[in-house]
């Protein structure tokens, strides 16, 4: 089973995704095989699309249905009152990953990331969410001041990875 990180943020824009780019380059330079599983709030997105045929198989019954194109191979499996970030992490189990990394606030505990871009925004979450090991900003010194570390992931990707591995208990490789 991989360890697992979230990146939260204070809303959009906050810096989650820049902030698992940088993560995700960081550990792939290190050897760690990685994976990203990305929480979609809206309650009618779908990557499938009517009347094509993967969503004509999935409306037939199939559990699963998978698109296999010549530049991508993706998988389409509907939940049915399943969790769906546990349905996620039983798809990624067979890959054999070191790290996944989630965007978006999970529904189970593990090490989080926060994307903020101010500090009071930062601390309304801070008083909400659980398990937050550092702060990840582009204007770090906004956040003078604060309890947690706080990172500029566009210089600062190495350093929040060292905290990271250490809160994953990962050594220096997989």
């Amino acid at each position: 089973m991989p360890k697992l990180l979230a990146v939260v943020g204070t809303g959009r824009e906050s810096g989650k995704t820049t902030t698992v780019e940088a993560l995700l380059r960081e550990f792939v330079a290190r050897g760690y095989r990685t994976g990203t599983i990305k929480q979609i709030h809206e309650e009618a997105f779908s990557i499938d699309t009517p009347e094509k045929d993967t969503w004509r198989h999935a409306e037939a019954g199939a559990e699963v249905v998978v698109s296999a194109a010549p530049g991508e191979v993706a998988l389409i499996k509907r939940l049915r009152g399943e969790d769906r970030l546990q349905v996620a992490l039983r798809l990624l189990e067979p890959q054999g990953l070191d790290i996944v990394l989630v965007e978006g606030n999970p529904s189970i505990d593990f090490p989080r990331v926060l994307a903020a871009r101010e500090i009071r925004e930062a601390e309304r979450i801070l008083q909400k969410v659980r398990g937050i090991v550092m702060i990840s900003t582009l204007e770090p010194e906004k956040f003078e001041g604060s309890r947690l570390p706080v990172f500029n992931p566009s210089r600062d990707a190495g350093a929040m990875a060292d905290l990271i591995l250490k809160a994953l208990a990962l050594g220096p490789t997989a």
